[in-house]
């Protein structure tokens, strides 16, 4: 799947490891003409208060640490699921937190 053109969301994610409870194959192998879509929360909110789902697009698609891109699927960016500069954003897969996106500009 491919979102818009610009995303608004502009920062950098971190894959957890298995070690971590994150990811034992590593940082997915999204497709280059594809975003990563998941699913995520905004802390103070949790996996029961405040998912919803998010794409990535992430520049180094091999790296545990990279440059990315997201934005909210199909919700606004708006209280239970505000995300400005500073936002930590938790990137899950089922119950499973998987990656930290951090937010270090909001574009548009």
């Amino acid at each position: 799947m491919r979102g818009p053109e610009s995303l608004p969301f502009r920062g950098h994610v971190i894959w957890l490891t298995a070690h971590q409870g994150g990811r034992a194959s590593g940082p997915p192998a999204t497709p280059a003409d594809a975003d990563y879509a998941a699913t995520a929360f905004v802390p103070p909110e949790s996996l029961a208060t405040g998912l919803a789902s998010f794409i990535l697009r992430v520049v180094d698609r091999s790296a545990w640490l990279s440059e990315a891109a997201g934005a909210w699927l199909v919700i606004p960016n708006e209280p239970r699921h505000q995300v400005g500069v500073g936002s930590i954003v938790v990137i899950t897969e089922g119950t499973r937190s998987v990656a930290y996106f951090h937010v270090d500009e909001v574009v548009g």
